[in-house]
């Protein structure tokens, strides 16, 4: 008969979308890794997370360098009432050149805190980059549910139409109340008022994953759902790029604090100048003159100043670091929880697939084959097959977005 036919149509929609089998297109496919490859070459905050990698590395070739010497040029003892370089014997023109030394360590602990700002930047990178990929997958894995629903619901609308037009037949025939009528209809409406929600929600979809990778998310999804890589057997959280960049925010106030600490010391300056004299109103050379001169610091009010400052790094230095285990907290509860979720998850696909969709395929089957007392029994089976294999559809997705997820705070497996 024409629903065994038409179910036979359908179950192997069903089978070819949920086995994953591939199938040969025309067109081209945006496959998983395909979005991925374009997101990390085209997306902007990605770009945007390495300029500042290559910012900040460039501060530590310079961070540890003396500051530049100064040129000074001046004029010394020029008398005020005739301004004449030739009456005054200690008249002079100057040029001299002034070099700054920073207290104590200061400039091996800049370039300290300069590589732990790096340190920092590059695990930011990779934060970025993680990110990256599971927004991505979510959209990837999204879109595929969206679009393989369309197709499962576009199958069951063809069932329904077909109920509906022997239902008719039926009733026509006296065979079938006028109610069975109205149950059929109600089976097609209900069918058709998913599809503008499901349309609507892979448009937005498609929007989402054009701001990472641009045009390339018009193209269609391939049938076969894509294959993330395994996961990791254990999580360790100090590890993970977010506490690697807190880690070396840590890093770096305890770097604040030791600079603090060199405030004790004094800072020196050194100044070297050449006067050069002329010659006396009678024509006697008078001598030029070298001028060499070192100034120190004197740190000698350090409660009010460097006692202050130092302090003050201590706290921001503490804080960091009370920010760093809560952050390795942090984390490890959202593996424990994002392990959770999958684990469970994978537990109701086993349930679906070893379980639930086998019987119910089979009452289906059985209802096909004629033993249901009445045509309200044949729709009810088809329908709970529907949605359990849109069920199990969803399941399949939130498996794969919860392994994506706990890839970004494992990582990925290097080859």
């Amino acid at each position: 008969m024409f629903t065994s036919a038409v179910s036979s149509r359908l179950a192997g929609i069903l089978i070819t979308l949920l086995a994953g089998a591939p199938n040969v297109l025309a067109a081209p496919e945006l496959t998983l890794a395909e979005a991925e490859r374009l997101a990390l070459e085209q997306a902007p905050g990605l770009a945007r997370a390495r300029s500042s990698v290559a910012a900040v590395s460039e501060r530590t070739a310079y961070e540890g360098r003396l500051p530049d010497p100064q040129l000074v040029i001046g004029a010394l003892n020029v008398p005020a009432d005739s301004y004449s370089f030739r009456r005054e014997d200690m008249t002079m023109s100057m040029i001299g050149v002034r070099q700054a030394f920073p207290p104590g360590n200061t400039l091996g602990i800049r370039t300290r805190r300069a590589e732990q700002e790096l340190t920092r930047e590059q695990a930011r990178l990779e934060i970025e980059r993680r990110g990256l990929l599971k927004q991505v997958r979510a959209l990837w894995f999204d879109l595929y549910l969206a679009n393989r629903s369309l197709e499962i619901l576009a199958a069951s609308r063809q069932l329904a139409r077909r109920d509906l037009e022997a239902a008719e037949g039926r009733y026509r025939a006296a065979q079938e109340s006028q109610r069975a009528i109205f149950v059929a209809r109600q089976v097609l409406a209900r069918v058709n008022e998913r599809e503008p929600m499901l349309r609507a929600q892979a448009e937005r979809l498609r929007a989402q994953l054009q701001r990472f990778i641009g045009a390339a998310a018009r193209i269609p999804l391939p049938e076969a759902p894509a294959v993330l890589p395994a996961l990791p057997g254990d999580f360790d959280p100090t590890r993970h790029p977010e506490w690697l960049a807190a880690q070396a925010d840590r890093e770096t106030m305890r770097a604040e604090v030791d600079m603090a600490r060199q405030d004790y010391k004094p800072g020196m300056m050194f100044d070297l100048s050449y006067g050069f004299r002329r010659p006396m109103p009678d024509g006697t050379e008078r001598p030029d003159m070298v001028t060499a001169m070192v100034t120190f610091d004197l740190p000698i009010f350090r409660a009010k100043r460097q006692d202050r400052r130092l302090a003050e790094k201590q706290g921001l230095a503490a804080a960091a670091g009370f920010e760093t285990e809560d952050k390795r907290r942090e984390l490890q509860s959202m593996y424990a929880a994002a392990r959770a979720e999958h684990e469970a998850t994978a537990a109701r696909m086993r349930v679906f697939e070893e379980q639930l969709l086998p019987n119910i395929r089979r009452e289906t089957q059985i209802t096909i084959a004629g033993f249901a007392s009445e045509q309200s029994m044949l729709r009810e089976a088809r329908l709970k097959e529907l949605d359990a294999n849109l069920e199990f559809l969803r399941l399949r997705v939130e498996l794969a977005k919860s392994q994506a997820e706990l890839l970004y705070l494992t990582g990925e497996p290097q080859p």
